[in-house]
């Protein structure tokens, strides 16, 4: 792995949270001065294809989290945070109806988190 690889996920896995590219780039270059925004774009999508992280697909832009375990994404529609949820039991749910196994999942939960409410 190569340094910049390790230093964004460093980056990423540092604390438990959802970061956009523009940030991964600024902390990056904390640990990396001399690391460009091509080469954290470039890794972050070789990183999100060898599922090593996970790529959010929002309206503004993609956030990236470094959980990879089936979860659900709740984002608040008025300040945009993004909390982690764990349903138990989906993928047996997802399973059972389809008749088939599945091997990943992408749900996303739009709602008023208690901070905007």
């Amino acid at each position: 792995m190569t340094r910049q690889r390790a230093a964004i996920l460093e980056v990423i896995r540092a604390e438990p949270r959802h970061y956009t590219a523009e940030e991964i780039f600024d902390k990056a270059k904390q640990i990396l001065p001399t690391i460009s925004r091509a080469t954290v774009y470039n890794n972050l999508n070789a990183l999100a294809d060898e599922h090593l992280i996970r790529r959010i697909c929002l309206e503004d832009a993609d956030v990236y989290d470094r959980s990879f375990e089936p979860h659900v994404h709740l984002i608040c529609e008025k300040c945009g945070g993004i909390k982690d949820m764990k349903l138990d039991g989906l993928a047996e749910t997802l399973e059972k109806t389809l008749g088939q196994s599945v091997s990943s999942y992408e749900f996303k939960v739009e709602y008023v988190c208690d901070g905007c409410r």
